[in-house]
């Protein structure tokens, strides 16, 4: 339509030849928008999907031209007739997913808390067992003070309360021994110090 306001058909009579500018334009005009096309088709999409060079028809198999030059391809897509039960089927799906959706959504919000409580009730039962084992062990021990050793023979207890000293004894020999070693420390600095000046 463009070309024809542009160029408008030849003034010659109907029984002379017409003259070449217009086809000539025409070709001209039809071949860049090929190749331009060609150049940009790889990059194109139509609808999601890539473009087919078949989209391109060159001149020789072009099934039909309109007023205007452009192709005519016949469409050769085949659709299915419309089915009311696969119509039924795709709405009960989405109603499907849709409530999929909102379940999502509600454990979402529901879920951190009942972990939590969940998590808050583990921990008092555990703390009720440590209770119950901390009153056994303090059973345990006023039975042990008002009978010797809580549940160690009388012939053993002597020697118990020996190793029990020993014990406290190494111990407090062991402390001693972190001064001394603390204290060779800083006479080896010093040492060093001085031997520097």
């Amino acid at each position: 339509q463009k070309l024809d306001l542009a160029i408008p058909a030849s003034a010659t009579p109907a029984n002379e030849p017409d003259d070449s500018f217009r086809p000539r334009v025409q070709q001209l005009l039809s071949d860049y928008i090929t190749q331009t096309l060609t150049l940009a088709l790889p990059s194109l999409a139509i609808n999601g999907l890539e473009a087919e060079t078949s989209m391109l028809l060159a001149d020789d198999e072009k099934q039909g031209t309109g007023a205007s030059g452009a192709v005519l391809v016949e469409d050769e897509s085949h659709y299915e007739a419309y089915d009311p039960r696969l119509a039924e089927r795709l709405r009960t799906l989405y109603r499907q997913l849709e409530w999929e959706h909102t379940r999502v959504a509600e454990l979402r919000r529901d879920a951190p808390g009942a972990a939590a409580r969940g998590f808050v009730e583990r921990l008092e039962a555990e703390r009720e067992v440590e209770r119950g084992r901390e009153k056994e062990v303090e059973v345990e021990m006023e039975g042990g003070r008002d009978g010797g050793l809580g549940g160690v023979g009388v012939e053993r207890g002597a020697e118990v309360e020996k190793m029990w000293g020993r014990g406290v004894e190494g111990l407090l020999e062991l402390g001693r021994v972190t001064d001394v070693v603390a204290k060779m420390e800083r006479a080896k600095r010093a040492a060093e110090v001085v031997e520097g000046m």
